[in-house]
């Protein structure tokens, strides 16, 4: 059984269904049966492909933690008036 996308006519919903004998399901969301199938877009996975969304989600992952630790330090550094900056 093949998974179709659809949008409403009605309200604009999009979903995917489990579609059996090429019946055309009702909006989930309105219950209208204007609905209207979509393209459906596929995605192809390789090794490259893997490696590079991997690459990607590190480099994003170190910048998130590099900005969290700086923000700590700053917090620390306000909370207890020991910047190196701001010495009395």
């Amino acid at each position: 059984m093949p998974i179709y996308e659809y949008k409403c006519r009605t309200c604009g919903h999009q979903f995917e269904e489990l579609v059996r004998d090429a019946v055309t399901p009702p909006c989930p969301s309105c219950r209208s049966s204007e609905v209207e199938r979509t393209i459906s877009l596929f995605s192809a996975k390789s090794d490259d492909r893997s490696k590079a969304a991997f690459k990607t989600a590190k480099q994003k992952a170190a910048k998130a933690q590099k900005e969290a630790t700086s923000e700590e330090l700053a917090h620390y550094y306000r909370e207890h008036d020991t910047n190196p900056e701001h010495e009395h």
